[in-house]
């Protein structure tokens, strides 16, 4: 498929310009953006035809000198705006998601990883001392004044976090030993309870009411777990043994996606266990392949950082059916696949 790379902001703006009911929301809507890691992160688009792509979109708005921050970590998302969060500058910036014009900078962070929107607020994880997991906390950020306006204190490891059913999930064992997920209570700014899965639980996603969770310690067997939200009673799913470093789950219709190195597997929802028997395997001998991973629609997109660090990485797209679209060269370090 041929990629064309346009290096006139010009040229771009007339290419891509989007329209919803008669307005046009921005540049960078209806398309992919890849937050990349990088020394000094950067955002990739592509556009939905995968015809378009355009290299650190920030700077190429707000001048060229500009930067989002130190080892960008992940991107959340409140209505026509992106929240890019940096833990190595301990900051968020904020732009608009559809032209990534700078709005505004949130400080006040220690070592910020991921965040979600409830009721009026975000919820951004902190890990301070990455060793440390006794002063990990939950930063609450006003989302009219864009100031930090309150932590709660989590007492372990905090990494991924999602909301549901107006309590807020946070994942503890991405990195480490640790085989638990804190339940925040906003309302009570407290944790109310702690919920116990496998080793390294990494990836989380909710269906109706489940909470389907992934773990796996690094070279370990993955583990898959259900959690009903209603009486938080764990069940596992029972997987095969020769599925290690299983992570990335991801929810897309009535099925359950995930990777275990290059390899990409689809699930049931309602499956009772997981063969070893893969969607498709992506064209990467990088040890950092699924570095990011995502499916919408009919497209899983599945990133490789290169070993070296030093140079871009790569972004695929195989259908959800397993067939390969095509490849892209994105920044370095892609560690996250998000939507507009």
């Amino acid at each position: 498929m041929k990629k064309i790379f346009l290096i006139s902001l010009t040229a771009f703006f007339a290419a891509c310009s989007s329209v919803n009911d008669g307005v046009t929301l921005g540049n960078y809507a209806e398309g992919i953006l890849v937050l990349n890691e990088g020394g000094f992160g950067t955002v990739t688009f592509i556009s939905d035809d995968l015809q378009t792509v355009n290299q650190d979109i920030y700077a190429s708005v707000n001048g060229s000198t500009a930067e989002v921050g130190q080892f960008v970590q992940s991107m959340f998302f409140d209505g026509d705006r992106a929240f890019i969060i940096s833990s190595g500058s301990n900051k968020i910036t904020v732009v608009n998601r559809y032209t990534f014009e700078h709005i505004s900078v949130i400080t006040g962070l220690s070592t910020p990883r991921y965040g979600v929107v409830y009721n009026g607020k975000a919820y951004v994880t902190n890990q301070m001392d990455f060793l440390d997991p006794e002063d990990d906390y939950v930063a609450v950020i006003d989302l009219q004044t864009l100031t930090v306006e309150s932590t709660i204190p989590v007492g372990e490891h905090s990494e991924k976090i999602l909301e549901a059913n107006g309590l807020l999930y946070l994942l503890s064992g991405a990195y480490n030993g640790t085989d638990k997920i804190s339940v925040v209570n906003p309302s009570t700014s407290q944790v109310q309870q702690t919920l116990t899965v496998g080793d390294g639980p990494n990836s989380f996603e909710v269906a109706g009411n489940t909470l389907y969770v992934m773990c796996a310690g690094w070279g370990q067997p993955g583990e898959l777990f259900k959690v009903d939200l209603t009486t938080s009673d764990i069940s596992p799913i029972p997987m095969a043994s020769s599925i290690t470093d299983a992570r990335n789950l991801d929810i897309e219709g009535n099925h359950l996606y995930f990777s275990a190195g290059a390899k990409v597997y689809k699930v049931s929802l309602d499956a009772t266990s997981v063969t070893d028997a893969p969607l498709f395997t992506a064209n990467s001998t990088s040890a950092y392949i699924g570095y990011g991973f995502a499916v919408k629609g009919n497209r899983v997109y599945i990133s490789e950082a290169k070993e070296d660090f030093t140079s871009d990485g790569k972004l695929f797209v195989h259908s959800t059916d397993g067939a390969f679209i095509d490849d892209f060269t994105v920044g370095l370090g892609p560690n996250g696949i998000y939507f507009n």
